[in-house]
């Protein structure tokens, strides 16, 4: 009887072991992508505090991006709906659709972020690049046909727009 208990519990030990291994290689085994997360506050020309936190994922070209992102300051902020992504280095570009506030639902969006260091570092950059009507009139200098479905470039992006040091951190890995 104890011979076969032991061989039972065996049995059971050796099928969970293997399930385990089995479902970590099954689940760590996805598709390579592109990530993009974490947040932080930066202060603008102006001396007002914004606060963004992002979170993205794409496949290795930048394409089927899905995400938030969170922008927070006065006057009045908005989240919105990630649709796009660009990686140039270590700068991201991400665009997409104005979820809220209502009044401005539907609106797009870019934003740039910079990884330019470990967390609490303070050299990672923010830049607000443009929201709304800018954006679709006329067509935002190099803005894809597409657009929000592909971003721009991300080439470049925080020295054409502007950049403040990022208060927090921006993680950019790409596979």
């Amino acid at each position: 009887m104890k011979r076969r208990l032991l061989m039972v519990a065996v049995a059971i030990g050796a099928l969970a072991a293997a399930g385990a291994a089995w479902s970590s290689e099954v689940l760590d085994s996805g598709p390579p992508q592109i990530r993009v997360y974490g947040g932080g506050q930066w202060v603008n020309e102006a001396g007002t505090m914004r606060t963004i936190s992002i979170g993205v994922t794409a496949n290795p070209t930048g394409l089927n991006a899905h995400g938030s992102f969170r922008y927070a300051g006065a006057p009045p902020g908005f989240r919105g709906e990630v649709t796009c992504l660009s990686v140039v280095g270590n700068t991201a570009l991400v665009g997409g659709f104005v979820t809220s506030p209502s009044g401005a639902a539907g609106l797009h969006f870019l934003y740039a972020v910079t990884d330019n260091g470990p967390p609490a570092s303070g050299a990672d950059q923010a830049g607000f690049i443009d929201i709304g009507p800018e954006l679709d009139t006329p067509p935002y200098p190099g803005l894809p046909v597409d657009f929000p479905r592909t971003c721009p470039t991300a080439a470049g992006a925080q020295a054409n727009f502007g950049a403040f040091p990022l208060t927090g951190d921006v993680s950019i890995e790409t596979p």
